[in-house]
């Protein structure tokens, strides 16, 4: 199963942060209620764990938090 992100010239960390966001959205719509995932941007996962995503100025990171907030357990943690 693959897919594929049109970006346009954006930040590195914004762009792995619409990743995650694609991440959380088609499991949450295949119907997974359990999820871990694994990533190597250290800051963004950090952003996301400490809760700074709730008022961050990127969409990206809001819609995050707000998948997060769903009915399901996750876990996103860093892995070099």
């Amino acid at each position: 199963c693959g897919y594929s992100l049109k970006v346009s010239k954006e930040t590195v960390f914004r762009i792995e942060a619409r990743a995650i966001l694609e991440v959380l959205r088609i499991a949450w719509e295949k119907g997974y209620r359990l999820l871990e995932i694994k990533y190597e941007n250290a800051l963004l996962v950090e952003s996301v764990l400490i809760g700074s995503a709730a008022s961050s100025n990127l969409t990206e990171l809001r819609l995050i938090n707000v998948y997060l907030k769903r009915s399901w357990k996750t876990r996103i943690r860093y892995m070099p």
